[in-house]
């Protein structure tokens, strides 16, 4: 049993599309518009951590944020002001935790379970989103991929992690909602637990997820 658990966060313990609400307000545009910079700027980001470690040309996450938010907004030609821009920016700060979020770690972390995330986003914006999401006081540390400079599903940051928790990577789990992470994850060695809420295939790349659940909340009773 893997005593270490590491949460993703961005759309596993926090809720990415509630930037919707920020880009409705801020900008002038139809729902149908402001869905599609929603979809876009999230596909970019992913992509372009990807495309930054596959090229050895490491930025902070949070920089390939305003990177994906940009080209979403060019591609519907969109031109907000640079006020306008960083308050859409900012909005990766206040996401909206899963309702199930804070009891889920609270549950585990009473089962004696140590608790961290393991994330692509860079140390300051994770400490901004797990205080002002209410989590922080439930987690043992965040564990970021900008400490090796490179990004999920990469082995090197699953490795880092065990190693940040003087632990083998077989003894610790990740739980994400992203298959592509789990996939990388299970790769690497760690044991996983695939949150698949949108009840969506496996990756049929990497590695298959040891557990797959619905919701968060399955977690506790699933693998204590």
């Amino acid at each position: 049993m893997a005593r270490a658990l590491c949460f993703d966060m961005y759309g596993t313990l926090c809720d990415t599309t509630t930037v919707t609400a920020r880009l409705a307000a801020e900008l002038d545009a139809s729902g149908a518009v402001v869905d599609g910079v929603e979809a876009l700027w999230r596909e970019r980001q992913l992509r372009y951590s990807t495309h930054a470690a596959l090229m050895g040309a490491y930025e902070p996450f949070w920089d390939l944020t305003s990177r994906g938010l940009d080209y979403a907004l060019a591609v519907y030609g969109l031109d907000p002001d640079s006020a306008t821009r960083r308050r859409i920016l900012e909005a990766y700060d206040e996401l909206d935790p899963f309702p199930d979020a804070a009891e889920t770690l609270r549950r585990l972390s009473d089962a004696g379970r140590e608790l961290v995330v393991l994330s692509n986003g860079d140390p300051a914006m994770l400490d901004r989103l797990a205080e002002n999401a209410g989590l922080t006081d439930h987690l043992d540390g965040i564990v970021s991929a900008d400490e090796v400079a490179t990004f999920k599903p990469d082995p090197a940051v699953y490795e880092h992690a065990a190693d940040r928790l003087d632990r083998s990577v077989g003894d610790c789990r990740l739980v994400s909602s992203n298959a592509w992470d789990v996939a990388g994850a299970g790769a690497a060695g760690m044991r996983t637990a695939w949150v698949n809420r949108r009840n969506d295939p496996p990756e049929e790349l990497g590695a298959d997820p040891d557990v797959e659940l619905a919701s968060l909340a399955e977690l506790p009773d699933t693998i204590v």
